[in-house]
């Protein structure tokens, strides 16, 4: 089985600020905004997240800065992990788009059914002040899991129609490339749909093959307290010895410090998936079931 660490969300480059964490430790991964909306892209206010109207967040949260986002900006949901986000079809099942680059990395790495994608991004503490929301002075920004999918079904040359279920026709991915290319490459166009239900040894809970972590936990925490956010803190058995393949785009050892409490990782800047082979490192089926466990 394949772990991977997929980087989703607003980031630096898309959107500019962190994704918030509110007051009462929910976590909300904002969609990326998009500026030329496919036909399924929704603008921000369209999108549910509970009682939080979620143009007015980003409103707020980008408020101060030169290139804003309102209610009326579009946000591209992918992955697409929240049934209540959006009105849905029947039948509808979480669901994963990759770009180009992505997916050639993926496909390379043999990513496929039964692989576990686990989304982080980069998040910060936020209140509410006079009805509206802003980032918290002094609070640190932090890489966090935010969501998952177990992979059932690969989709590949979804430009193809009749090839998917009706409800995958308004993933974002899907629409912006439904325009009749001729597809050279079989993985330029690639769809991940999850399991309905995830299926992880150890793991006794039931619960949707996709989905969002509800509230923010210790153990969704990448980042080593104190540190940039790209200093993530894992477990020691991630180490990579001579024998066992790196977490992927990471096989430079320098990058990488045992010390008491487990192993230190300093992340590189580029790449959005980061693929684990569990199979040489077994202990990671058993983190992964205590990792839903405290946190789902």
């Amino acid at each position: 089985m394949k772990i991977i660490f997929s980087r989703k969300g607003f980031d630096k480059r898309n959107g500019g600020v962190a994704s918030p964490i509110f007051p009462d430790d929910r976590i909300c991964s904002l969609p990326i905004p998009i500026s030329d909306p496919a036909g399924w892209d929704p603008r921000y206010r369209e999108i549910k997240f509970a009682e939080t109207n979620l143009g007015m967040l980003v409103t707020d949260l980008t408020g101060r800065r030169a290139k804003r986002y309102t209610g009326n900006s579009h946000g591209h949901i992918d992955p697409d992990l929240r049934t209540e986000a959006l009105v849905r079809r029947k039948g509808w099942l979480p669901a994963y788009g990759p770009g180009d680059r992505a997916q050639t990395h993926l496909a390379n790495n043999g990513v496929g059914v039964g692989d576990v994608f686990l989304f982080f991004g980069w998040f910060r503490r936020v209140e509410e002040v006079g009805g509206h929301w802003r980032f918290i002075r002094g609070e640190p920004d932090i890489h966090l899991l935010w969501g998952w999918l177990q992979v059932d079904t690969v989709f590949h040359d979804i430009a193809n129609w009749g090839k998917l279920p009706l409800w995958a026709y308004s993933h974002s991915h899907v629409y912006e490339d439904d325009d009749w290319r001729a597809v050279e490459d079989e993985y330029r166009d690639t769809l991940y749909v999850a399991r309905k239900r995830l299926h992880l040894s150890g793991l006794r809970l039931n619960l949707a093959g996709g989905g969002v972590f509800k509230k923010c936990h210790p153990m969704l925490q990448l980042t080593e307290p104190g540190k940039s956010r790209t200093v993530w803190r894992v477990r020691a058995w991630m180490y990579p010895f001579p024998n066992k393949p790196p977490l992927s785009y990471h096989d430079d050892r320098s990058r990488w410090r045992k010390d008491g409490k487990g192993c230190l990782l300093r992340t590189v800047d580029i790449g959005q998936e980061f693929v684990l082979d569990a199979d040489y490192y077994p202990r990671a089926y058993q983190w992964l079931a205590e990792l839903f466990t405290a946190a789902a």
